[in-house]
């Protein structure tokens, strides 16, 4: 089976990334990138707030959030 892959950044200093897939017989690219919901959150930076987009999934947040591709369901979980 194919997977679209999402690779999410976490929030936070050097926090890494989640590799999220969908099934791609169930959802297009198009539709599993919106599974993740933006919303705006605020940095501090130099004393003052400075907002952004964030997206949460699945109960996280993440910072930033791009398309990987499609990958082979075998390949993904080795």
């Amino acid at each position: 089976m194919k997977l679209h892959i999402i690779s999410a950044k976490k929030i936070g200093y050097d926090a890494g990334y989640d590799y999220i897939p969908f099934p791609a017989d169930q959802y297009t690219r198009e539709s599993a990138m919106a599974q993740f919901k933006p919303v705006t959150k605020e940095t501090l930076k130099n004393n003052n707030w400075y907002p952004y987009t964030a997206y949460e999934y699945d109960g996280e947040t993440y910072y930033s959030i791009q398309y990987s591709g499609l990958a082979d369901e075998e390949e993904f979980y080795k």
